[in-house]
Order: C-alpha cells, then sequence, then structure tokens
C-alpha cells in the first residue's frame, strides 16, 4: 500500500477514462510538478476521471484497472531517453506502437517539456500532442470525445484546440536525408495566461525526491534568455503568480505539516518576493527554496532561509570563466559569485551544489582550469566563513555536458564528442579530488549523446527507440552501433542557419494565449 494523502478516485461510470502516465517510476513522477497539476486539472472535469500509471505501477494506482481499459492514454513526458519507456510500457500492455495500427484502440496522447521541444522521434507514435502549458486540455478532449463518432472526428475536433498538434496531419517532407518543409496544419504552443492557478502538490508521499515538501509553483516561465536553456523559448513570458492567488495554497501548506518548496525558473525575480516571504512566516512554515540566481540574493531572502533553517541551496556558474559565462547569457562574475556563497554560509547555509557544463560554444582549455579555481574558492570561502563551527559544509560539482535543445539559441550548435567530454570531465575531477569536503559527480557522455540524438531526432529515429524499448540499457549503445542510420547526423552536427529543423512544424512565436483554470 502507499502512504499517499491526496489521491483522488471517481466513479469511471459514464465518464472519459484518461490514463495519466508518467514513464519512470513512481518515486521520479511523483516529484513532478507537472503530473500533479494535469492530475488535479483532469479530475476537477466532471466528465473525466484520471488515473496515474508509472513504470513500477502497471495497473493504475488508483483502481489497479489495466493501461488497456482506458478511452485516453495521456503520458507526461518530462525527459528524451523517457520516449524509449513510453514505447515499452505500450509493448508491455499490447498496444501497437504505430498510431496508424490503433484504428479501435485507445487514443495516444503526450505533453510535457520533452513534448513540447520535439516530440517528431515518436510523432508516428502519438494519435495527438499537447504543446505548451495543458490545463486548458480538459475540456477539449472530453468536448471532443463526447461529440465524436470516430477516431478521425475526435482528431479533427482536438486540433481545433490552440497547443494541440496531430502528427498525421501535419508532415514533414522529405529531399534525402533533409527536411525540405512540412505539410499541414502549424500548431502552436500554449500558454496560460493570465497564469492565476498555480501548480502545487495534490497527492502527497514519502516515496518521493521531494518527500519533506508540499511544492508550490510561485511563478511560470523564465525573464532571462539563456542561450542554453529552453524556458523561455517555450515558456514565454515570464508569469510570476501574484501573492493574492497563493494565499490559499499555503493554507494548504501549513496544513501538511511539510516545508514550503518554492518552484520557479528564477525565484529572485518574483516582483512581491518579499510580501510572498513575509505571508509564508507569518504562518509558521519553512521554506525550501529552488535553484537561487547568483548575483541577486536578497537580505529578505537570506533572512528566511536563515529562519527556515535552510541547509543547503543550488547554485549554478555554469563555467568557471566570467567571458564564457557571459556569453552563455549569464552576466554574473567571479567575485560576485563569491560574495553569495559568503552570505549564504553566514545565515547558515551548510551544503552548495554546483552545478556545471562542457562543451559549451567558445570553450577552451583554460575554462576547464577555471572551473577547477572557481571551486576551490568557493571551498575557500566554507573554510574561512565557517571557522568555529562544529562541521565545515560541503560543496557538491555536478558536471553534464552542453546538449543543444531544440528552441534554444544554440538549436543549432554542434555538439561536442562523448570522448572529448569525458576527457573535460575527467579533468575537473581530478583538478578536484585533493580537496576535502568536495565532491564531484557527472552524467556519463554517452548519455548525452543519445540523449542529444533523441532532442534533435526526426521521424526516422522511432525505429531504433523502438529497438531499444524493452531491452536493458546496458544494450541501448550496441542497439545505437547496429542502426543503418549515423547518429552523429542527428547529435553531433552543426545545423546551417537554412536548414529545415525536425521541430519547425512549431514556432515559439506562434503562441496561443488563453485562459487557464479548473
Amino acid at each position: 500500500m502507499l502512504d499517499e494523502k491526496g489521491a483522488i478516485r471517481k466513479d469511471p461510470g459514464g465518464r472519459l477514462s484518461v490514463a495519466l502516465v508518467y514513464p519512470n517510476t513512481y518515486f521520479v513522477g511523483m516529484s513532478n510538478l507537472g503530473l500533479h497539476t494535469m492530475y488535479r486539472v483532469l479530475n476537477a472535469h466532471p466528465g473525466i476521471v484520471c488515473e496515474r500509471f508509472f513504470t513500477d505501477f502497471e495497473r493504475s494506482v488508483e483502481s489497479s484497472r489495466p493501461l488497456r481499459e482506458f478511452q485516453v492514454v495521456s503520458f507526461s513526458v518530462s525527459y528524451e531517453l523517457d520516449w524509449v519507456n513510453m514505447l515499452h510500457i505500450l509493448k508491455s500492455n499490447s498496444i501497437p506502437l504505430l498510431s496508424k495500427d490503433r484504428p479501435n484502440g485507445p487514443i495516444v496522447l503526450a505533453g510535457g517539456a520533452a513534448a513540447t521541444i520535439n516530440p517528431e522521434p515518436v510523432a508516428e507514435v502519438l494519435d495527438a500532442c499537447f504543446l505548451g502549458e495543458g490545463e486548458p486540455l480538459a475540456d477539449a478532449l472530453q468536448n471532443a470525445f463526447s461529440q465524436s463518432t470516430g477516431r478521425g472526428e475526435f482528431l479533427e475536433r482536438l486540433q481545433k484546440t490552440q497547443g494541440v498538434y496531430i502528427p498525421e496531419l501535419t508532415t514533414p517532407v522529405y529531399e534525402g536525408d533533409a527536411i525540405r518543409g512540412f505539410e499541414g496544419k502549424r500548431p502552436g504552443i500554449s500558454v496560460v495566461e493570465p497564469f492565476e492557478d498555480p501548480g502545487y502538490s495534490v497527492i502527497l508521499t514519502n516515496r518521493t525526491v521531494f518527500a519533506d515538501m508540499f511544492l508550490l509553483e510561485i511563478a511560470r516561465g523564465c525573464p532571462y534568455r539563456c542561450k542554453f536553456c529552453t524556458a523561455r523559448e517555450i515558456y514565454s513570458p515570464f508569469r510570476p503568480v501574484d501573492v493574492s492567488n497563493l494565499k490559499g495554497v499555503f493554507e494548504k501548506a501549513s496544513h501538511s505539516g511539510k516545508k514550503l518548496g518554492l518552484v520557479s525558473t528564477s525565484l529572485n525575480n518574483h516582483p512581491q518576493l518579499s510580501t510572498i516571504l513575509s505571508e509564508i512566516d507569518s504562518m509558521g512554515l519553512k521554506i525550501a527554496p529552488p535553484s537561487l540566481r547568483l548575483g541577486m540574493i536578497s537580505d529578505d531572502l537570506l533572512h528566511y532561509l536563515k529562519e527556515s533553517r535552510v541547509g543547503g541551496v543550488t547554485l549554478a556558474p555554469e563555467t568557471g570563466s566570467d567571458s564564457l559565462r557571459s556569453s552563455l547569457g549569464k552576466v554574473v562574475s567571479n567575485e560576485a559569485i563569491l560574495d553569495d556563497v559568503t552570505s549564504l554560509v553566514k545565515s547558515g547555509i551548510r551544503d552548495i551544489k554546483l552545478y556545471f557544463m562542457v562543451g559549451v560554444p567558445g570553450e577552451e582549455p583554460a575554462d576547464i582550469d577555471a572551473v577547477i579555481d572557481l571551486v576551490k574558492r568557493i571551498r575557500q570561502v566554507f573554510i574561512l566563513v565557517s571557522k568555529g563551527n562544529r562541521r565545515m559544509g560541503k560543496v557538491s560539482v555536478s558536471i553534464n555536458t552542453m546538449v543543444p535543445k531544440p528552441h534554444s539559441r544554440y538549436e543549432r550548435v554542434g555538439m561536442i564528442e562523448p570522448a572529448e567530454a569525458k576527457k573535460r570531465i575527467r579533468k575537473i575531477a581530478r583538478g578536484l579530488s585533493s580537496q576535502s569536503n568536495v565532491s564531484v559527480s557527472f552524467e556519463g557522455p554517452k548519455w548525452a549523446y543519445l540523449q542529444g540524438m533523441i532532442a534533435r531526432g526526426d521521424r526516422r529515429v522511432l525505429d531504433v527507440l523502438a529497438r531499444m524499448a524493452g531491452e536493458p540499457q546496458s544494450k541501448w549503445q550496441g542497439i545505437l552501433k547496429e542502426w543503418p542510420r549515423n547518429p552523429d547526423y542527428y547529435a553531433l552536427r552543426e545545423r546551417n542557419a537554412d536548414e529545415v529543423l525536425p521541430w519547425d512544424f512549431s514556432s515559439p512565436a506562434a503562441v496561443c494565449r488563453q485562459s487557464g483554470g479548473e
């Protein structure tokens, strides 16, 4: 039995049954605020019953019904590698992979960050894809289903919904290996504006990454435009939630007995942050912050971090070089970073996690040395400021290979080869190996390569993903080597300025703004 509080159980009789599937484990999926939001929004509709599935829950969490009993199977996909898990789930439930082979089967949908960034590698699997923010989907789904006599009519009605992409009605036209253009309707991306109904933890469970937190989304989108990031491009504009719309959720958080985890791409940029922190303090809530924007850590925030006895924070310098960091769109100096670390340690922070990348365009050997130097300087700050404390803080360094993602400003640049990425990561790890209280972790560059291949792929990638589905990850690299197509074509190469990209069927410029809410 799960130790859940807040699960919704409805009689499926006469209602549209929607399976909300997170193609990863329960532990990972229940940490995803988007899943909580769609579960709440879909179940708030009187004509819909929505139940959850995960890779370790082959039947629904709510009623143990099998997946094939649901009329709509909707995948919430945050990470590209989870497309493989999605295919495995369909296979293991005897649901044909290709949309054209399911004339009488369930309608298969997908939404989430990975779906919005580029769904083309699995486009022929999906009957429909929801691009952007999914709150308006409940009404559209139920109305299309109740008014349609068959699958074709259902999809035609659903296509009228802003943000809905029907892959069989918008198809790429190939010319050799290249895409010449697209035929059919060009969908936009759904953006809920005004944003007044924030996401929050609907179901509380201890079997999640954030077991001690009640999560609350206080803003959506991002006010910055870092070249490697997709947040601004696909979830623009930055929309802070007014404090008046947060107070009711503060009450829910207070009754949960957990810390309040504030979710935002840039907590520091909320124009009412001081008021929010004051409201939280007045209710006796303790906060858990997201990654903090360097160079913008205010005295108010430091005070509430101290009052909440926050022991650790996450910072993302990305690189150790001021000039390279500036080229990424992050204009903050190493000296400002050290000032922030000093302030954080003085306010009681004992552990800091630092995110860095290798493979950034323009990166030189000196920039790798600069990462080592910056981490050493941050450690020195800990030693100086922590004198007299019983425990010196820990610096955790996480290094990832940069993947040039669709809809980012780096979407056309070449990606660093795995061997070279590994060489640079190892240099950083060796350079910090003698530093006490410093730990280094990293994702294997081969996984970043695979992520890049999928993220930048087109419909011809599906066959290799389908072969991977159901096979252990230890065999994936071998399957990739046996693939007749060259994966470097998708993962590594630079794209010319005039090349039509697989994800050009939609454009962040074609934003569909609509009111949200239950």
